[in-house]
């Protein structure tokens, strides 16, 4: 991904690929999903929003987005499109990891581990350097044997 910027990306799909990618993702036809033209850089209009395949292909991004997502870039007033990849994987990972837990994800939740920076004209989600909270644990088991814990 550029570190210049969204406004210097340029679109490699072919028109075969984002039918594929409509299908693959389950992109409702209605949204009327089109590429830029080969000069065009990939920006929001009025009239358009942004997807980025990497951010489906390779971040776990799902439409319909969650509503935990959608309340975290309502948080943040971002875009969608003004996401970097791997700050969508953060989203993505801290959803997960909450589901794995039994637990629902929420946004000041979220913000106790993630802050959002500015990269550039991206934003992403950076680890908190302070520790929120002190560790839970005195000792931490090398072994794998519960009887050694």
């Amino acid at each position: 991904m550029s570190r210049t910027g969204r406004s210097a990306i340029r679109s490699v799909l072919t028109a075969k690929d984002l039918k594929s990618f409509v299908e693959t993702y389950n992109i409702p036809e209605h949204f009327s999903p089109t590429l830029p033209g080969p000069d065009e850089p990939a920006e929001c209009t009025p009239d358009r929003i942004v997807l980025y395949a990497l951010a489906f292909s390779s971040c776990g991004v799902r439409y319909p987005l969650s509503p935990f997502k959608i309340a975290l870039l309502r948080h943040f007033s971002v875009h969608f499109s003004q996401l970097h990849p791997l700050g969508l994987m953060r989203v993505v990972r801290f959803e997960l990891s909450c589901a794995a837990v039994s637990g629902e994800p929420f946004v000041p939740l979220f913000c106790m581990f993630y802050k959002l920076i500015s990269d550039g004209d991206w934003f992403t989600f950076a680890k908190r350097q302070n520790n929120v909270s002190k560790p839970c644990y005195t000792f931490m088991p090398t072994s794998t044997y519960p009887k050694e814990w």
